[in-house]
């Protein structure tokens, strides 16, 4: 199954944008991996399962938690 990363909307992306660079750099890392090896292989502390298709993604740098 091929994995793909959505932003939920426009004032998602706009809080993404905004991110310290490293903590953006994590996310697209992040994303990579998703699309590679899938969800259910990575889990917890990266991803978290809330419902149906909502996953959230989580990636922690020196400025914080994203």
């Amino acid at each position: 199954m091929e994995w793909r990363v959505e932003v939920l909307n426009d004032t998602v992306r706009s809080e993404l944008d905004a991110l310290p660079l490293e903590l953006r750099a994590r996310l697209i890392r992040l994303e990579r991996m998703i699309s590679q090896i899938g969800l259910e292989t990575l889990r917890e502390p990266y991803v978290k399962h809330l419902d149906g298709k909502l996953w959230e993604m989580r990636v922690t740098g020196r400025d914080g938690i994203a």
